[in-house]
């Protein structure tokens, strides 16, 4: 599947994969747009808490 999206790595200890594709599963998601939900709730909550500023991405603003 093609896309424009940035690409993100990470290493994690087996049992939080585990974990991971679990609550993907459960929602009926990809692992992928699973953590993707999972950051972007993140960025905007901090955004939100003033923890960060907004940044403007690609002609949206967070």
């Amino acid at each position: 599947m093609a896309t424009d999206k940035a690409k993100l790595m990470v290493y994690m200890d087996q049992p939080y994969k585990d974990g991971l594709a679990k609550l993907a599963a459960a929602q009926n998601r990809s692992m992928s747009n699973y953590v993707e939900t999972l950051i972007m709730e993140a960025v905007e909550a901090a955004i939100a808490a003033g923890d960060i500023p907004p940044a403007p991405v690609e002609g949206k603003q967070l």
